[in-house]
């Protein structure tokens, strides 16, 4: 291998290499949609409505807001059930992946998707730095959850907001439907100071007015308690009277003017383990009712024993997709529903709320909204035909800007988007016609209808010319990417196969010693170019690599040929073949291991097939574990079961031990089998508390939980830095072949304890993150030596019990032990502590084949077809990345470990070399 010092600077640069590649994806698939200096479009002076109250429900699934109660025929949502069928119009909202609050409230009053890196921006006070139905309006007052109303509120002038403080958001309270009764108190105390005469007043008086009343509890108590907890059912019923009392207190205010129009609908739904973020129906499902001024009333329909569902926009294509991949949902909807079968459904994607919520006030639509006006949800007439135009005009400039932004940073030939060029002119002036036939008979329905008509075919060109020019730096950015993975590929392979000679250096030219103009050539002229296309910062590093690795490639291409020369010089026919077809059988477990990334099972088949070579119970012990179920409910038996199997497990290591040592084994064990039982009953209080009644666990408990998880792997580490190497010095002093023999077999001794120890150091807090059969995992799973094997062994810690599909679906529930207060990264960090592994020294080869893995998943990365596919294809992208960072930190840091053991190994390698 490479010196100490050449492979801690290879590890270095693979480390930053691929901490800037894993970003790759979003800048080709998911860059920022937001473009400035779009023109708005003023499309009316009189409008249905002065005002708009918009409800979000957060975390409030569909199927649970239009469900009848199973026992009796009371609806959970008396008031808003009378609504759908006396007064306005309903349907699903359908969400985009990932499903948080942030890209959730974005599309609803943006109108946009927000490039999908930017959920972590929820978890911050970071506002919206694009216009919004907040922005257009006159006057906005908002009320809710600190996450949520600052975001939009804080950079608007014309906004007034009040929210409730973080410490109210705690997860543990009995009932978290008390934030949502807070909104209410806080907008009823808004309309009582709102005296006649008094400034406040004016502004409530004025037009193009938005209200919004965010409701948390609902998605708090899904966390909590889960969606199918009366918690959460509850919670949704409350909500409902909520509004009830909101809208009697706002017409009564407004003395029954009947200008108020209002939107119900949620960010997104909550999955069944209590969770969100990915594709799963019940987190992208989520309702939406309109009523007051300008809404289109109830339709009847005969019930045919499928819902009637109008979509006549050019959302259709995504709705149907979604409703498509939704099949078990509707069947179940359809049955759990009732009598919601007579009435015309109207289900819209989430961005389309944002131009609907402009149009009933009539205000500029967001200027880089992309959503289609539902227009069926507006009361047919003139008004209408003029708000669908509208929206057609808005896109129509919103696609121009963005064709004349890309072409002013185009260097070299420009290719437009054909229809734009080619249809749009004609199709505007054929607009621009038929809107002025309509005017002048604004009785003429077929004139209204044609302008509808003309504005959806506008609408799908410029829908499509955003995708083209969203999508236009893919072929470059895709080429550069590969080059760059195949080219760190090359540098790994030469590494591997000249461990003596290679140095960093040689990236920078031929010896080493100076740098190679050829490259300094290629990185100005790179960069000139980059420069003069106004490229982002991220595309100078993505160009970087690729050229210094090509250049690299060039310069040692004789040791390359050299290599493949002597494997092939001597070999027969018959060797030829034998060479080829382990390359092809390491291919195949590489593409196995991408398929276990969609389906866990292929884990257990691949540890099956390991269990014909070695470690026979381990491994078919292991492979058990993908075939059980990721979606798993709390089952602390078996933690408490896991975490004695694992004493018995240790314990029976101690039959190991020479009688002359067997009371110092036992006093090691007791030392530290301690922590592991305590654990054990902090964890049982603890769920006394969290099982019970939901209240907070004292703060004794938590403090112990806290401990427990980390204070036996430091007392590990001070005990090994403390060791005195007496057995390394022994060794060394030792020379008859007796004295050897002792030593080996002291060392052997000496690993197995160091193993047990680390086992038990870590067990407590593997056990404090496990809520079912995860610690059985960690009793069985067995370390191997071998770059392929470490590499499964790398993915079925990470997913042996959990879901591939995304982050979410580790279960968060056990993270309340340590923190029950909404925090994420706190979250995300304590479960990233259980897949630990022990050292191991095959990390290039690990890190080639983990590059294999990555350039498969970059092209299966998708932003079309269906959200739960996308979520799952981001996810495997990343955590494939994060895993090539981490994986070497992960040796440098089991080293602390077992740095001593490794030392007496070495010199009893020494010695051996010697006798």
């Amino acid at each position: 291998m490479t010196g100490g010092h050449g492979l801690a600077r290879l590890l270095l640069l693979g480390v930053l290499f691929h901490a800037v590649y894993v970003f790759s994806i979003f800048d080709i698939y998911f860059t920022s949609p937001v473009v400035p200096h779009i023109e708005s479009v003023t499309y009316t002076t009189s409008p249905p409505a002065k005002r708009i109250v918009i409800f979000v429900a957060d975390g409030c699934r569909a199927d649970k807001f239009f469900e009848t109660n199973a026992s009796t025929t009371d609806r959970r949502v008396s008031f808003l059930r009378t609504i759908m069928k006396t007064k306005g119009s309903w349907g699903v909202s359908h969400t985009r992946v990932p499903t948080e609050s942030r890209p959730g409230h974005v599309a609803l009053f943006a109108g946009m998707y927000e490039d999908v890196s930017a959920v972590t921006k929820g978890w911050a006070d970071n506002p919206v730095d694009f216009d919004s139905v907040f922005n257009q309006s006159r006057r906005s007052f908002l009320f809710g959850s600190p996450d949520i109303v600052p975001m939009f509120a804080c950079q608007v002038s014309q906004a007034v907001e009040e929210h409730y403080s973080h410490a109210e958001e705690d997860f543990a309270k009995s009932d978290a439907s008390e934030l949502d009764s807070w909104v209410f108190r806080h907008f009823h105390q808004l309309l009582e100071t709102a005296t006649i005469g008094s400034k406040l007043y004016h502004q409530l008086q004025d037009k193009q007015v938005v209200i919004f009343c965010h409701y948390l509890g609902i998605d708090s108590n899904g966390h909590a308690h889960r969606p199918n907890s009366n918690h959460y059912l509850n919670n949704i019923a409350l909500v409902d009277e909520l509004v009830e009392k909101t809208y009697r207190m706002v017409e009564e205010f407004y003395e029954y003017d009947e200008r108020t129009a209002y939107v119900f609908t949620a960010d997104h739904g909550m999955g069944l383990k209590g969770a969100h973020g990915d594709g799963d129906p019940a987190n992208t499902r989520t309702p939406l009712v309109v009523w007051g001024a300008g809404v289109q009333g109830p339709i009847e329909v005969n019930g045919t024993g499928k819902f009637d569902i109008d979509l006549p926009t050019q959302s259709r294509t995504q709705v149907w997709a979604q409703l498509q991949a939704q099949k078990e949902q509707e069947k179940a909807a359809m049955k759990g529903w009732r009598d919601l079968g007579n009435l015309v459904r109207k289900d819209v994607m989430q961005a389309d709320v944002a131009p609907l919520i402009s149009a009933l006030l009539g205000q500029p639509y967001p200027r880089n909204s992309v959503g289609v006006l539902p227009f069926s949800y507006l009361a047919k007439g003139a008004y209408r035909a003029n708000a669908v135009r509208s929206n057609a005009q808005q896109l129509y400039l919103h696609a121009l800007r963005k064709e004349q932004e890309k072409q002013s940073r185009t260097l070299l030939r420009f290719v437009p988007y054909g229809p734009f060029r080619d249809h749009v002119p004609k199709l505007l002036q054929q607009l621009a016609d038929a809107y002025g036939a309509s005017t002048q008979n604004e009785e003429d329905s077929g004139a209204h209808e044609q302008v509808e008509v003309l504005s959806q075919e506008l609408i799908e060109i410029c829908l499509a010319t955003l995708e083209y020019f969203q999508r236009y730096d893919w072929f470059f950015l895709l080429g550069v990417v590969v080059l760059g993975y195949v080219g760190w590929m090359i540098v790994v392979g030469v590494v591997y196969l000249h461990p003596r000679d290679f140095s960093v250096k040689w990236l920078l030219g031929v010896n080493g010693k100076q740098v190679d103009m050829k490259l300094v050539v290629v990185i100005f002229a790179a960069f000139v170019y980059l420069v003069l296309e106004g490229s982002p910062a991220t595309y100078y590093l993505y160009v970087l690599f690729p050229l210094v690795f090509g250049v690299f490639t060039w310069n040692h291409t004789d040791l390359i040929i050299q290599a493949w020369n002597y494997g092939a010089k001597d070999s027969t026919p018959k060797s030829s073949w034998k060479r080829w077809a382990e390359m092809a059988l390491i291919l195949l477990c590489l593409e196995l291991v991408v398929f276990g990334y969609e389906r866990r099972e292929i884990f257990g088949v691949l540890f099956s097939l390991l269990a014909i070579r070695c470690w026979t119970i381990s491994c078919l012990l292991i492979s058990v574990f993908p075939y059980l179920p990721s979606e798993y409910g709390e089952h602390t038996m078996l933690v408490h079961v896991g975490g004695l199997l694992t004493l018995v497990f240790t314990g029976m290591v101690l039959t190991m031990a020479h009688p002359d040592e067997c009371k110092t084994w036992m006093n090691a064990f007791a030392l530290n089998a301690s922590p592991l039982m305590l654990s054990l009953m902090t964890l049982y209080g603890t769920m006394q508390y969290l099982d019970g009644d939901r209240s907070k666990p004292p703060f004794s408990l938590t403090l112990a939980n806290w401990l427990l998880s980390g204070v036996p792997i430091v007392l590990l580490l001070i005990r090994v830095q403390r060791s005195t190497n007496g057995l390394s010095r022994a060794l060394e002093t030792g020379s008859s072949r007796h004295d050897q023999h002792l030593h080996l077999k002291a060392h052997v001794t000496r690993c197995v304890r160091r193993l047990i120890e680390v086992m038990l150091a870590f067990a407590p807090s593997f056990i404090l993150l496990s809520i079912a059969y995860e610690v059985l995992f960690y009793v069985v799973l067995g370390s191997v030596l071998r770059a392929f094997v470490f590499l499964l062994l790398v993915k079925i810690a990470f997913f042996g019990t959990g879901n591939v599909a995304s982050m979410s679906s580790f279960e968060i529930s056990s993270t309340y032990r340590f923190v029950t207060v909404f925090a994420p990264f706190t979250m995300v960090s304590a479960k990233a502590q259980k897949p630990r592994l022990p050292a191991a020294r095959y990390f290039l080869l690990v890190v080639a084949m983990s590059d294999v893995l990555a350039l498969h998943f970059l092209f299966l990365v998708k932003n079309e077809g269906s959200w739960k596919e996308i979520g799952n294809s981001i996810s495997m992208f990343g955590i494939v990345n994060a895993q090539i960072v981490f994986i070497p930190l992960l040796f440098l840091l089991a080293r602390a470990f077992v740095h001593d053991v490794a030392s007496d190994s070495h010199v009893l390698n020494q010695n051996k070399k010697h006798q």
